[in-house]
């Protein structure tokens, strides 16, 4: 009870509890220790070497991160994020037994440096990898939620480590110095944790084995630069991480050597206050943790939420300058220990709290064989540099100006530091939810980041080059549609001496295209008259006299007539195009009679071609020629002949609508498409029915002149499009394409239609997944079994594709948004589902949102759990039993489940009885194979 209690205040779900306990105890235990080495660390360091030091162990902390980073990116592509989290607790425990024999042993001053520059080593190489175990071990979604809690484990081990090291130093009177072993202690302790992980669990989010390379660490992070620069996000992270070390190195010494070294003179003194410290500002992180960052996140989204940190930071700067800039109380012991108090826990727990927590999640819209790469990266590079600068500017800043004036220029500096950080965090935002989008499936899309060099315009050209030469005709190609695209003039020649003296017809088709497209066109027209003379290839003349025809302004019908005799019937007729459009050419008649003549034989393999030409000429008073081919039985001749009739009418095609609209019913694609381009410069149509039922079509080109159609005349056909949308027969396609053409003109009451009708089709989704659970716990006791199961599948994601349309377009997204979630929600893989309810979660429309992520984070392994999150959902129960489930499976109104039923009753008694059934239930049972 008490643990159900908890998962259901904590947002922790059954199937996580084990996950998120050994992984918080992990947390616990490691603070534990961190806590006494943290606390003990700070004091000696600052009583025994000084205030003035901790700029240059800020340095050296950072310099041997920097090259720990080196080699931790490198093994991040050989090992199991849980074997090197295992490998830096037994090394930290090895580190603290060897400085607490050092601390026994030798009073030497540099040995308190060896510890604190060690120790946070250490202590920043696990904090960073940790959280990426923890999110290789969860969903992106779910680590959204689970991760308060995993890291509420720091606060409370901190809490219990304060005080453990209060009663040492106060009621047992021990040195802080004697207390460095119990940090060896605490990391043994938490390598035992994760053994125990690694039996009990699987990482969900590991990275892929076939993208372990053999690099070296310099060359790792080069790729993982090349990365940053090339992601928007990373981009980002990487700026507002200079911004936030900056910031908070400033506020950390403002504290530490201007407010506590003035309250506290005794070494005993200032670690007694750091003890109490940690008991009372770990407390606050954990109430901060579990109470509000969680739902600030799941409310606002990791975007939002990052904002957070830097706001808080310039709050506080902003107190702590007015404050000694003012100087209001003076010197005043009260006011500059609150100062200080308020200070450090805004830097470093409320660091833990918000930026900590949020920058890890951000790591979600990486791919997680990035991980390790990039953090190494930004703990290796990135932070030692910044660390740098704040270290090289406190340096200056102490030598150059009085105490007075720097206990108010920093909290200036940090002010201002703060405010770019929010600047920074709007596109970071942005460039969150667009890398969630592309993380999901990139085999499919493509759209993941792959920064590379972008040379200058000569190395542009030299690559262009040098392809040109290559003896690959693919690289040959590949440079001449770049010659093309970008229009380079300077290739112009080279391209034309490549079209004559090549012999391979794909090279010359490219050749062709691209000397058309530069805008040199007197060199190009060169070259391609050039090439009609010495051609002998019938598939190339066609190119070249199509291509020619483009340069109206250039007379060459002199060389263009020859081909009016040639024997290839497609070079005949691009000749006779190529003149007839001309507007030099004046023997007009005489190539309409030429293609007159070659359709006197309707037997003739080439009718189409000769029928497409006759139609080019846009000649009305031919429209009887070709009437007759329009009942062929040839459906090439009869997509011509239609072609044709409707280039000789352009502009008088109403009389003819009927005509158009028959064709629509047409099996032939191109032909509807005709059609509908026709319809286009036709009056409003009285039925648009026919049009709207395209809409469903799988051709996308179909799909897209019938949206165009709609498009023209949405005033006249907008009620039929309604009265479609909001019936029970539309497809889920249909529904899309309706709603991207009227969503926008909806009113509130049409909205909140729409809502409830993909309410109630969320309802059905369940039902179906239950009716699923059911069928599957039966058994496989018919060869239908697993058709039925596919069937049941299809209509379940019919209905998620209903729900998954009206958050779509309510949330003012595309169609890439659509497919890229409900591919990824119906995906095997729980990462890849992980991201989808990521992306989802990001999206502008909540209610459906909230409803769908509460049913996908339940793990359904049975229909008792199935029916626990329905009454969740609908506050009613899920009516599937198994005395029923024949019943349930007709009351889909499907054909293949009548048809899957009758055949196992065929299976039970021998008998098909098909007195009921219907006509398409019919044909299903004779087609066994569908069956068997």
């Amino acid at each position: 009870m008490l643990a159900r209690y908890l998962g259901k205040f904590l947002s922790i779900r059954p199937n996580e509890r084990d996950g998120v306990f050994y992984f918080f105890l992990v947390s616990l235990v490691f603070s534990f220790g961190a806590s006494f080495a943290r606390s003990i660390g700070m004091t000696l360091l600052v009583g025994k070497l000084g205030g003035d030091k901790l700029p240059l162990m800020f340095i050296l902390i950072d310099l041997a991160v920097m090259v720990g980073s080196l080699v931790y990116a490198h093994y991040t592509k050989k090992f199991s994020g849980l074997k090197i989290l295992g490998f830096f607790l037994l090394s930290t425990a090895i580190f603290s037994i060897i400085a607490q024999l050092l601390f026994v042993l030798t009073k030497q001053n540099w040995v308190y440096g060896f510890f604190f520059v060690g120790f946070f080593f250490f202590y920043i190489l696990i904090s960073i990898h940790t959280t990426s175990v923890v999110a290789s071990y969860f969903t992106a979604h779910q680590v959204k939620r689970i991760t308060p809690v995993v890291n509420a484990g720091i606060p409370i081990g901190g809490a219990l480590g304060g005080t453990t090291l209060f009663v040492l130093l106060k009621v047992f009177q021990f040195q802080p110095q004697h207390l460095i072993v119990v940090l060896g202690g605490t990391c043994l302790g938490a390598f035992g944790l994760l053994r125990i992980i690694n039996a009990r669990s699987s990482p969900v989010r590991a990275g892929n084995a076939d993208l372990r390379g053999h690099q070296n660490p310099v060359s790792e992070l080069r790729a993982a630069f090349k990365y940053i620069i090339g992601s928007k996000l990373m981009f980002y992270m990487s700026v507002g991480l200079v911004l936030f070390v900056i910031a908070n190195k400033l506020l950390e010494y403002h504290y530490q050597t201007i407010i506590y070294i003035k309250l506290f003179n005794l070494e005993t003194e200032r670690a007694t206050f750091f003890a109490i410290y940690e008991v009372f500002a770990n407390l606050a992180l954990l109430f901060v943790q579990l109470l509000f960052t969680s739902r600030f996140v799941m409310r606002w989204g990791i975007g939002g939420s990052n904002m957070v940190y830097p706001v808080l930071s310039a709050v506080v700067a902003l107190v702590l300058f007015l404050y000694f800039y003012l100087k209001a109380q003076g010197d005043s012991y009260a006011v500059m220990l609150i100062l200080g108090i308020f200070t450090q826990f805004i830097n470093q727990e409320m660091r833990l709290a918000w930026r900590t927590p949020v920058n890890n999640l951000l790591f979600n819209a990486i791919p997680p064989n990035q991980w390790g790469t990039n953090k190494a990266f930004l703990s290796g590079i990135v932070h030692p540099l910044s660390t740098l600068i704040a270290g090289t500017f406190l340096i200056l800043l102490t030598k150059s100006s009085a105490d007075s004036e720097i206990a108010y220029l920093l909290p200036l500096i940090v002010l201002i530091v703060s405010f770019v950080g929010i600047l920074v965090a709007w596109p970071q935002w942005g460039a969150y939810d667009k890398g969630m989008i592309n993380l999901l499936k990139p085999g499919l899309f493509g759209d993941q980041p792959s920064p590379g060099d972008v040379g200058g315009k000569n190395s542009l050209k030299q690559m262009i080059q040098q392809k040109l030469n290559s003896s690959d005709p693919y690289h040959v190609i590949a440079a001449l549609e770049m010659i093309r695209v970008l229009r380079l003039n300077d290739f112009v020649n080279q391209v034309g001496n490549l079209l004559l003296r090549t012999q391979g017809f794909k090279i010359k088709e490219s050749c062709i295209n691209t000397l058309t497209a530069l805008p040199q066109y007197q060199s190009s027209v060169t070259y391609l008259v050039e090439a009609l003379q010495t051609e002998k290839d019938a598939q190339v003349l066609p190119l070249i006299l199509k291509n020619l025809a483009q340069f109206k302004s250039v007379n060459f019908n002199n060389t263009i007539e020859k081909h009016l005799t040639h024997p290839a019937p497609k070079v005949f007729v691009e000749a006779c195009l190529c003149l007839y459009n001309h507007p030099n050419y004046l023997r007009k008649q005489l190539i309409e009679n030429k293609i007159l003549a070659r359709l006197t034989n309707p037997q003739s393999p080439e009718t189409a071609l000769y029928l497409s030409a006759l139609g080019e000429l846009r000649q009305s008073h031919y429209v009887d020629t070709v009437l007759p081919f329009l009942e062929s039985e040839k459906s090439e001749v009869r997509l011509a002949a239609f072609t044709a009739f409707i280039r000789m009418l352009e502009g008088q095609l109403e009389p003819h609508k009927h005509r158009l609209i028959k064709a629509l019913s047409s099996p032939d694609k191109n032909m509807k498409i005709a059609a509908l381009r026709a319809l286009k410069e036709c009056q409003s149509l009285d039925d648009w029915s026919p049009i709207i039922r395209l809409l469903g079509a799988k051709d996308r080109a179909l799909v897209t002149e019938s949206k165009e159609l709609l498009r023209l005349s949405l005033g006249a056909c907008k009620p039929a499009l309604l009265e479609k949308v909001f019936s029970e027969t539309v497809s889920v396609q249909q529904r899309f394409e309706i709603l991207s053409l009227i969503y926008s003109k909806f009113n509130d009451e049409q909205r909140q239609q729409l809502q409830q009708g993909a309410d109630e089709a969320l309802k059905k989704f369940i039902q179906v997944n239950g009716l699923l659970k059911l069928h599957e716990s039966l058994g496989h006791t018919s060869k239908a079994h697993d058709l039925i199961a596919k069937v049941l599948q299809e209509i379940g994601e019919e209905h998620l594709h209903h729900v998954l349309t009206i958050i779509t377009f309510a949330s003012e997204q595309n169609i890439e948004f659509f497919q890229r979630v409900s591919r990824g929600l119906q995906s095997l893989s729980r990462a890849n589902q992980g991201n989808a309810l990521e992306v989802l979660s990001n999206a502008r429309e909540k209610y459906l949102v909230l409803r769908v992520l509460k049913y996908y984070d339940e793990r359904l392994s049975d229909l008792k759990a199935v029916n626990r999150i329905y009454v969740a959902l609908f506050s009613e129960h899920l009516k599937i039993d198994e005395s029923r489930y024949e019943a349930q499976l007709l009351a889909l109104d499907n054909d293949m489940l009548k048809a899957c039923l009758l055949y196992i009753g065929r299976e039970k008694t021998g008998r098909l009885r098909l007195e009921n059934a219907n006509e398409r239930v019919r044909e299903l049972l004779t087609e066994r194979k569908k069956l068997d």
